[in-house]
């Protein structure tokens, strides 16, 4: 294998690149989930919503030709789905680990359902064309920084924004100052008027439509829909959300490392032969996962104390 194919100076923007755009679905998908679980809501159904999202802007771009159609009618899907997890934990007070799995198993066999009765067993799977990359003028000219930051897709750009916009909602708002405090003292914040029910379905329902767009930004990379096409990606969200210390900023740098495993990996596949290669190459494609498991051990030794809100998971119920 040549090494100058992966790591050589006119690969390493081509690998930067596509570092960001697969780490981006993981950033919006975990920055949703720091909502909700500041809150005390662990959504755990996210890999379900962004199943359900990916299928809904699928169908939706096949139709229309637009991406951007696709990914509010993915935002949307994940919304609805992540609606189930909010009437069994919030209004039933059901276990959230139980739901959250099973709407995971919902969302996946859910999407195969929907998939099947738009197009039906084909020989040839349909596929979609993905958003044009935008230059960004005289930014995208930078050397280095400008092919990688500033010539993506506009669905990328929108993603980065809206997280921005997740973490000044958290840290910068009244709103984010009941979320904060639905999640630390439910009981405090009940008795000064903050509905712990309301904050916590709207949270929920942030997360839900992130995860969604999460699943259409899967989609709009790789412009065809397969059982299981997002790969994890929703549980690897969940992990970010620790690495991140629940901030959503901090899943940008979280979601990059993920991205940025997974770009290197499908280069040094592609390097090696592809699945040609005599090593096998599902120890190419655990490479992301197993590194995002080790970061989150680390992070969870290194800080050695918890820094999860005190009551994640826990549900509410309100004193008569």
């Amino acid at each position: 294998m040549n090494w100058s194919d992966v790591l050589g100076v006119s690969a390493l923007v081509p690998l930067l690149t596509a570092a960001l755009r697969l780490a981006v679905p993981i950033i919006l998908a975990a920055a949703g989930a720091c909502l909700a679980e500041r809150s005390g809501l662990m959504n755990l159904g996210i890999e379900g919503q962004m199943m359900v999202g990916a299928v809904t802007a699928f169908v939706t771009v096949h139709a229309t030709g637009q991406p951007m159609l696709g990914a509010l009618a993915g935002a949307a899907a994940g919304l609805a789905t992540a609606a189930v997890v909010g009437y069994l934990t919030i209004t039933m007070a059901v276990d959230q680990i139980i739901t959250g799995i099973s709407v995971v198993i919902l969302g996946t066999g859910l999407a195969s359902f929907l998939y099947l009765q738009v197009f039906g067993l084909t020989g040839t799977p349909p596929r979609i064309q993905g958003s044009t990359p935008l230059d960004i003028p005289v930014l995208s000219d930078i050397p280095v920084l400008g092919p990688i930051l500033f010539s993506q897709s506009p669905l990328v750009y929108l993603a980065l924004a809206s997280v921005v916009a997740l973490w000044w909602i958290l840290s910068r708002t009244a709103f984010g100052l009941s979320i904060r405090a639905a999640g630390e003292s439910p009981d405090a914040a009940d008795s000064v008027g903050v509905s712990v029910p309301r904050t916590r379905w709207l949270t929920l329902l942030i997360s839900g439509a992130a995860a969604g767009a999460a699943g259409a930004l899967v989609i709009d990379g790789l412009g065809f829909f397969q059982d299981g096409i997002t790969g994890g990606r929703g549980w690897i969200a969940l992990g970010v959300v620790i690495l991140a210390r629940w901030n959503p900023l901090g899943a940008v740098a979280g979601g990059f490392m993920f991205g940025l495993v997974d770009a290197f990996q499908l280069r040094v596949q592609a390097a090696s032969g592809g699945q040609a290669t005599s090593v096998p190459y599902e120890l190419f494609q655990a490479m992301p996962y197993v590194v995002t498991l080790l970061a989150v051990v680390a992070t969870t030794v290194w800080f050695s104390r918890n820094t999860a809100p005190t009551a994640l998971g826990v549900p509410f119920v309100p004193a008569k």
